[in-house]
């Protein structure tokens, strides 16, 4: 049986490093979505596929929608294992 490894959660540095392999620079509020994003694939444990959709899609967003999905990122935090085993509080 493997143990399971704590995620690695994406710093700043990393999302924009990885922009820069796009050609261009992201917007600050882009930045702040793509960190968002990338720790909620870390989270998830997604692949470097979906990772890479991810970032495809965050990019295609509309400049008018990026607030909101930046608040949908930040807001709820919930891991694979929140899914599969959630928690139950008795009161």
């Amino acid at each position: 049986m493997l143990k399971k490894q704590a995620p690695k959660h994406t710093t700043a540095t990393e999302a924009r490093s990885r922009m820069a392999e796009t050609g261009r620079k992201p917007t600050p509020l882009q930045a702040q979505v793509l960190l968002a994003a990338s720790r909620r694939c870390d989270d998830m444990a997604d692949s470097q596929a979906a990772r890479d959709q991810m970032k495809r899609e965050v990019l295609e967003t509309p400049a008018e929608l990026l607030a909101d999905l930046l608040t949908a990122f930040s807001t709820v935090r919930v891991t694979r294992a929140d899914l599969f085993h959630p928690s139950t509080t008795k009161e």
